[in-house]
C-alpha cells in the first residue's frame, strides 16, 4: 500500500474521532451552560448544514488549489473550533465553533476522498473506500469511547480541548501527503464539471438513490437512542452495546463490500437493492421489542447500507474526470450531509405521534426512491480509466 493513502485513511481515523469525542462533549457542555434541547439541536444543525453549504466549493477549491491545501485547511479549521469550544463559556460562541467546525467536516471529507481517488486505480476502488470508511467508522467508535473514559478525570471544557490532539497528528500527516498526480485548471469553473456531471445519464438516478439512503440512515441515527429507551425497553447501557455492536458491524462489512463491489459491473442496481434492503429493516424494527431481536436486525440490515454508501461513493468517482473530481466529491458530500439533516426534521411529527408512524413513512419513502432510481438508472454512460497517477516522492 502506497504511504500517502494509508496516511488518507489515518487522517480519516483521527479527524473523524475527535470529531466523535466532539459530539459526545460538547451536548454535555452546551447543557452545563445552560442551553435549552432546542438550542443543543440546532447547534448539530448548524454543523451539518454548514458542511453540505461549504462541500461544493471545496471540492472546486481542491480541484483548483489542490487536494493536500484544502486538507490542511480543513485540519486547521477543525482543531480552530474544537479548541475554541473547550475555551468558551459562550453558548453564542459554541454556534461559531459548530459553523466553523461543519466547515472543516465538509471540506475534509471532500478533499480526502478526492485525494484517495487521484490516487487509486478504478479496479480496487471498491475496497479503497471501504477502508476509507472502515477509518471514519473506527473513528467515530473510538472517538466518544475515550472522550466519555477521560470524563472520569477531567472535565467537559478540558475533554474537548485534549480530544483536539489528534486532528493536530492529523494535520501533520496531511502536510505529508504530496502533490497530486493531475493537471490543475488554470481558473475556477464551477459550471463546467457540474454541467459533465450532470450530463451522465446516471447522474440523476444516482442523486435519487443517494437522498434515500442518506435519508433512511440519517432518521434512524438520530431516533435510535431514544428509540432504544422507550420503544425496546432498554437501559443506557444496553443501548450503549447496541450502538457498539452496530459500529462494529458497520464497520467489518466496509472492507469485504468494497471488495466485492470491485467485482460488480451494475453498482446502481446493487446501491437500489441494498436501500431497499434496509428500508424494509425499518419497517420492522418499531414491531421489536428488547435487546436480542433488534440486536439481529441490525446485524442483518447494517451492511446492506453500508454496501450502498460505498457503492454510491466508487460512481461518483467514475463519473468524474480526474481535473474536476474534487468538485464531484464535494457534489457527494453536499448530498450526504443535506440528506442526513433533512431525515430527521422531516419524520419528527410522525416521530412524536409514533415511532411506528415514523419508521414506517421513513422506511416507504426510502424503498419508493431506491425504486424511482433504478427507473431513472445510477450507471454512468461509460467505464472510464486509467491507472491512477502515483505522484513521486517528496
Amino acid at each position: 500500500m502506497n504511504y500517502r493513502v494509508l496516511a488518507i485513511y489515518l487522517i480519516c481515523a483521527l479527524s473523524f474521532g475527535a470529531g466523535g469525542a466532539r459530539n459526545l462533549a460538547l451536548p454535555l457542555y452546551a447543557d452545563q451552560l445552560g442551553a435549552g434541547r432546542g438550542e443543543i439541536g440546532l447547534l448539530f444543525s448548524t454543523y451539518t448544514i454548514a458542511a453540505a453549504i461549504l462541500s461544493l466549493p471545496a471540492g472546486l477549491f481542491a480541484d483548483r488549489f489542490g487536494r493536500r491545501n484544502v486538507i490542511v485547511l480543513s485540519m486547521l479549521a477543525l482543531g480552530a473550533s474544537q479548541l475554541l469550544a473547550g475555551l468558551t463559556t459562550s453558548v453564542e460562541v459554541l454556534f461559531a465553533t459548530q459553523l466553523l467546525g461543519g466547515v472543516g467536516a465538509g471540506a475534509s471529507q471532500t478533499a480526502l476522498m478526492a485525494a484517495l481517488a487521484d490516487r487509486v486505480p478504478i479496479e480496487r476502488m471498491g475496497r479503497s473506500m471501504g477502508w476509507l470508511t472502515l477509518a471514519m467508522q473506527t473513528g467515530f467508535l473510538a472517538g466518544p469511547a475515550i472522550a466519555g473514559i477521560l470524563l472520569h478525570w477531567l472535565d467537559l471544557q478540558q475533554d474537548l480541548l485534549v480530544t483536539t490532539i489528534p486532528v493536530g497528528f492529523a494535520l501533520l500527516l496531511a502536510l505529508g501527503i504530496g502533490a497530486e498526480g493531475y493537471r490543475r485548471p488554470r481558473r475556477l469553473e464551477l459550471g463546467r464539471p457540474l454541467r459533465a456531471l450532470s450530463a451522465q445519464r446516471g447522474f440523476v438516478g444516482l442523486i435519487v438513490a443517494f437522498l434515500a439512503a442518506t435519508v433512511l440512515w440519517g432518521t434512524y441515527q438520530a431516533y435510535i437512542p431514544i428509540f432504544g429507551k422507550r420503544g425496546l425497553g432498554l437501559d443506557g447501557t444496553s443501548i450503549g452495546y447496541l450502538l457498539a455492536i452496530q459500529a462494529v458491524v458497520n464497520g467489518a462489512t466496509r472492507v469485504p463490500a468494497g471488495r466485492l463491489l470491485d467485482r460488480v459491473t451494475r453498482k446502481g442496481v446493487v446501491v437500489a437493492v441494498s436501500t431497499i434492503g434496509f428500508a424494509a429493516g425499518l419497517l420492522v424494527l418499531p414491531h421489536l421489542h428488547g435487546f436480542w431481536t433488534a440486536t439481529l436486525l441490525l446485524v442483518v440490515a447494517i451492511p446492506m447500507i453500508a454496501t450502498a454508501f460505498i457503492a454510491i461513493g466508487i460512481v461518483f468517482v467514475q463519473m468524474a474526470d480526474a481535473e474536476s473530481r474534487g468538485t464531484a466529491m464535494g457534489v457527494y458530500s453536499t448530498v450526504l450531509f443535506l440528506g442526513l439533516g433533512a431525515g430527521p426534521a422531516i419524520f419528527a411529527p410522525l416521530m412524536n405521534a409514533s415511532f411506528l408512524a415514523g419508521f414506517t413513512a421513513c422506511g416507504i419513502a426510502g424503498a419508493v426512491l431506491a425504486g424511482i432510481s433504478l427507473i431513472a438508472r445510477t450507471e454512468p454512460i461509460r467505464r472510464r480509466r486509467r491507472a491512477a497517477v502515483i505522484p513521486p516522492g517528496p
